[in-house]
C-alpha cells in the first residue's frame, strides 16, 4: 500500500514538473477560408487541409488556438456548416478562438454581419491570460471599414492592453496594420494610415510585443520600434511563396517567437 501511495506521489510530482517545464505556446489558424480555392463548387481541399492540421493541433496540444479570419470564402449556412463540423475534431480540451475577416461579415462589416458572427461563434475579440502572458484579438474589420463600432472596439482593446502591459503582450486580427512599411499607401491589404497610426500609437503605449494577422494569403513581417509585426500564410488557398500551414508562438523567459510551419513541416511537439 505505502509503495503503491509512493508511486501515485512521484508521479504527480512528475507530471507537476513537466508542466512548469513545458513552453507556453499557442497556434494561429490563419484563413482557412472554405471555398476559394473552387470558387465554392467544394471544400475538399481547403477540408483535407484542415483535417491535417487539426490532427498535428491535437498532437501539439497548445494552450489555445485563434483563427484569424476568413474562416469561409461565402458566408453561407452551407460553408459555415462545413467548417464548424471541421471544428468539432478538436479536441475539446484545446480552447478555440475565432476572430472574424472581411469574407466572414463582408468588406463593409455591418451591424447585422458581426452580430451573426457573435451570435454562431460566442465571440468576435477575446483575452487570453497565459503562464507569464497575454493574447488579446480583436476585430479590425470594424476598424478597416471604419464603421461606427470602431469608436467602441478601440476603447475595448485599451482597456484590456492597458491590463496587460506589465507582461509580454501579443495582439492577433485579421487585418495587417501594415504590411511593409507604416508610411505605405491604404490598400485592400492593410488599414488606412489614419488609422494605422491610432492603433500604432496604441499599442507602443501599453507596450505590445508582437501583432499577429492575417488576411494577405501569404507571409509577411515587418516591425515598428519594438512591435514585430507577423502575418501568417494560410490554412488554405495559399497567394505567395509558401504552402499551406500555420503559426505557432511560443513565449520563453519572456521572448516571443512566431514560426510559420507549411503543414507537412508542423513539429510533433514544442519544446
Amino acid at each position: 500500500m505505502k509503495q503503491l501511495f509512493f508511486t501515485i506521489v512521484v508521479a504527480l510530482l512528475a507530471s507537476v514538473v513537466q508542466a512548469q517545464e513545458r513552453t507556453p505556446f499557442f497556434v494561429q489558424i490563419a484563413d482557412p477560408q472554405l471555398g476559394f480555392i473552387t470558387k465554392s463548387e467544394d471544400y475538399s481541399i481547403e477540408q483535407e487541409r484542415m483535417e491535417r492540421i487539426i490532427a498535428k493541433v491535437n498532437q501539439l496540444q497548445p494552450d489555445f488556438v485563434v483563427f484569424a479570419g476568413d474562416l469561409v470564402h461565402w458566408p453561407t449556412e452551407h460553408s459555415r456548416a462545413a467548417f464548424d463540423e471541421l471544428c468539432k475534431r478538436f479536441d475539446r480540451s484545446i480552447p478555440i478562438y475565432y476572430l472574424p475577416g472581411n469574407h466572414d461579415v463582408g468588406n463593409d462589416a455591418k451591424a447585422k454581419a458581426i452580430r451573426e458572427f457573435v451570435e454562431r461563434y460566442g465571440h468576435d475579440r477575446f483575452v487570453y491570460k497565459g503562464q507569464g502572458y497575454r493574447v488579446v484579438g480583436y476585430n479590425s474589420c470594424v476598424i478597416k471599414a471604419e464603421t461606427e463600432a470602431e469608436a467602441k472596439e478601440y476603447r475595448w482593446l485599451k482597456r484590456q492592453l492597458r491590463r496587460s502591459s506589465r507582461r509580454p503582450t501579443v495582439v492577433v486580427a485579421h487585418h495587417p496594420v501594415f504590411v511593409n512599411s507604416p508610411s505605405e499607401k491604404e490598400t485592400y491589404e492593410n488599414l488606412a494610415p489614419h488609422m494605422r497610426e491610432r492603433y500604432l500609437s496604441l499599442f507602443e503605449q501599453f507596450g505590445v510585443d508582437m501583432a499577429l494577422a492575417g488576411h494577405l494569403h501569404m507571409c509577411a513581417r515587418a516591425t515598428y520600434n519594438d512591435i514585430e509585426l507577423v502575418t501568417s500564410g494560410p490554412a488554405g488557398r495559399t497567394l505567395g511563396r509558401d504552402g499551406a500551414g500555420i503559426t505557432i508562438v511560443t513565449i520563453s523567459n519572456g521572448t516571443i517567437e512566431a514560426t510559420y510551419y507549411e503543414i507537412d513541416q508542423i513539429p510533433d511537439s514544442v519544446k
